[in-house]
């Protein structure tokens, strides 16, 4: 029998609004409406047959294709839909035809941080990929303002203390001889949470790159541009959270 009724929060991102959480903001600020009446219950079940939901004055169906992007993002664009002190957007990278059709980032990346950026209008991957849940290992390379030392490297490795809370275990490798550009990978996403892991031992980050998402690399992709993710890229993507 086929099922339906679905979540409130899947059935929006579904529709390309967004990650579940992300939905979830929309509910509770009040824009959604389902058959004329506003509705902010995140425990509301959808009859996909039945039940007529509207965000701005505009019916929502789900979406019926599906886009994977990946941007190369440069310094100084902010991971927003939109910037309330109008500083340029990652959505501004990407053709309107994505945007229009739902397409938004997976996850964030900081101002100052460059690098790989997912984006997609399949809102239910987005969720797996960013849920710490799923544990999605992402590598950064971090090139810093001194050597980095071998306790400092250790402690890092084995999860410190940050925003009240001890980070999961992460793999640091070291790029050149020095030490002082290193790559890292971590399987959750706190806010900053690279530059601050560095930034509590006494280092200063001068240039942070995400060069790999899951099973996803950044590969040659110049900065400021797009492109497709090829099939297996994304059946990759699919097999790493399911």
């Amino acid at each position: 029998m086929t099922r339906t009724k679905i979540r409130i929060n899947k059935y929006l991102s579904l529709c390309g609004l967004g990650s579940r959480r992300k939905t979830e903001e929309i509910i509770r600020k009040g824009h959604i409406y389902i058959n004329g009446i506003l509705t902010t219950d995140l425990s509301y079940q959808v009859d996909i047959n039945n039940d007529t939901v509207m965000y701005r004055g505009q019916v929502l169906l789900p979406v019926q294709s599906y886009h994977y992007l990946m941007l190369n993002k440069p310094r100084g664009y902010v991971t927003t839909t939109k910037d309330e002190r109008n500083r340029p957007t990652v959505l501004q990278l990407i053709p309107q035809q994505f945007r229009e059709e739902g397409t938004f980032p997976v996850g964030r990346l900081d101002k100052d941080t460059e690098g790989l950026l997912l984006f997609t209008n399949d809102g239910d991957l987005a969720y797996k990929l960013t849920h710490p849940r799923f544990k999605v290992p992402k590598t950064y390379q971090v090139t810093l303002d001194r050597p980095l030392r071998d306790d400092h490297k250790m402690a890092i490795e084995h999860g410190i203390e940050l925003y009240g809370s001890q980070t999961l275990p992460a793999t640091i490798v070291p790029v050149n001889d020095e030490w002082t550009i290193v790559t890292i990978t971590i399987t959750e996403g706190k806010k900053r949470q690279v530059r601050m892991m560095f930034s509590m031992l006494g280092y200063e980050v001068t240039s942070l790159i995400r060069i790999q998402y899951g099973p996803v690399t950044l590969g040659n992709l110049p900065t400021g541009k797009y492109r497709v993710l090829s099939k297996q890229e994304i059946e990759k993507l699919k097999s790493t959270v399911n």
